[in-house]
């Protein structure tokens, strides 16, 4: 079993789970809200998880961009 304390399990755990958010995103349209703010907290998961485990500032900030430019994709698709 994984040590759940190493952030860099957490940061794949996260993407795992900001993958599951943003599949189910495309596939639903009720529930969107509640996919939405997963799909948040997924992204948090991944950032902290990179956070610390030598990732350079400059690249989380790149992967911080692109998770919030396919949220906002995602919300665009809902209007």
């Amino acid at each position: 079993m994984a040590d759940p304390n190493n952030k860099l399990t957490r940061a794949l755990e996260g993407f795992d789970l900001l993958l599951a958010a943003a599949t189910a995103l495309v596939r639903a349209k009720s529930s969107r809200p509640a996919l939405l703010a997963a799909y948040d907290d997924a992204s948090d998961r991944l950032i902290e998880g990179l956070r610390g485990n030598g990732v350079p500032e400059q690249q989380l900030q790149a992967v911080h961009k692109a998770i919030s430019r396919l949220r906002l994709a995602f919300e665009e698709t809902n209007r």
